[in-house]
């Protein structure tokens, strides 16, 4: 039988909190593993600026090492700012060694970074995205952002989810309102604290839970302002198990982001049928419409938010609806089988179909 094609997957690693290594690992042990030989390379964790620094020189190091011995195709995946900056010398790596490689990019803010960058990053841009043999990006206006920097060979899919058999038991209950990520003005932290405190009379018995890392100071302080420090619970940082536990208690799942990409957590409570509030940011619009499989708020809108969760809260069927609604969406889009055979298409144009494999 002929050999499995070697594909080294370059990204951040099991010491890295956030949703890229969520997909990563989800995608490593999807159906893809079956037909590659998946070889995974760390090139960040969290830590210290030395730990990072460390991870990234080895990282970088094991990848071009892994490039001279030779590998069939160099699966890139890459945020923007510092993450692109690595990415981009395994990139030329890649390019040195005649290795083709996929540009996986995980985040919407790839537009600001490269707006904000000199002509020569710029450049540098422009090249990894036409050099790639392929560019994947999480919706359509990425994928029409990152040909707008430079016309590339590009293929929208979206994030991978498993999704459970069974949706979660909080779905139109009086559990609490749900945000798992890190704690920030980014996310919406204390968006959502000014939210549940307008709220707070007519749904005394509500709270809400913020599942992540972070800083959790100014979230204290503000929710002890307006009196609702009682109904504010900080976990810190929870692992996979735990938040599913999380998610099945709760009734309404909350991300009032900023900005964002295909936020795994958003995915992850579609999954389990939790209603979704979120901001119309990044590539969500692509993949949910306001009202029928979340709803939409403004970022920075608190008053936006209560509503919203006084409209889910109140109407408790209209909630499990949605939900179910949300459910199935990302099992059509979003699950892991789904993206990992759209990915495997992409995989056998650029490698080629090979007989054996399985």
């Amino acid at each position: 039988m002929t050999a499995r094609p070697r594909v080294l997957v370059v990204g951040p690693g099991p010491h890295s909190l956030g949703g890229v290594w969520s997909a990563i690992d989800t995608l490593l042990h999807s159906p893809l593993a079956d037909a590659y030989e998946l070889q995974h390379v760390a090139t960040h964790r969290d830590g210290s600026a030395a730990a990072k620094l460390r991870q990234a020189a080895t990282g970088i190091a094991r990848a071009g090492a892994a490039m001279v011995r030779g590998v069939d195709m160099v699966w890139i995946h890459s945020s923007a700012d510092a993450s692109f900056r690595r990415k981009a010398v395994v990139a030329t790596l890649a390019r040195l060694t005649r290795t083709p490689y996929v540009f996986h990019s995980h985040t919407s803010g790839m537009v600001r970074y490269y707006e904000g960058a000199s002509g020569a990053e710029r450049a540098v841009v422009r090249r990894v995205l036409r050099s790639a043999a392929l560019v994947v990006a999480l919706g359509d206006s990425w994928e029409r952002a990152l040909n707008a920097m430079a016309p590339c060979v590009s293929v929208r899919v979206m994030n991978p989810v498993d999704v459970p058999a069974d949706a979660g038991h909080g779905v139109g209950g009086d559990g609490p309102v749900l945000v798992t990520g890190r704690v920030g003005d980014h996310k919406g932290s204390r968006v959502l604290v000014e939210a549940l405190a307008l709220v707070a009379d007519r749904h005394p018995g509500r709270h809400l839970v913020l599942a992540g890392d972070g800083d959790p100071v100014p979230v204290r302080e503000l929710a002890a302002r307006l009196g609702v420090s009682d109904r504010v619970t900080l976990t810190g940082w929870v692992d996979g198990d735990r938040v599913a536990r999380l998610l099945d208690e709760a009734s309404v799942f909350a991300l009032p982001s900023r900005d964002e990409g295909m936020p795994m957590a958003l995915l992850e409570a579609m999954a389990r049928g939790v209603p979704c509030i979120v901001t119309p940011v990044g590539g969500i619009p692509d993949l949910v419409a306001d009202g029928e499989h979340v709803l939409f708020v403004a970022p920075d809108d608190p008053r936006g938010l209560a509503d919203a969760l006084d409209r889910l809260w109140s109407h408790p069927d209209e909630a499990r609806a949605m939900g179910e609604r949300g459910r199935q969406r990302v099992r059509e889009r979003c699950s892991t089988t789904v993206v990992a055979g759209q990915l495997d298409e992409c995989f056998r144009q650029i490698l080629g179909d090979r007989p054996g494999r399985p």
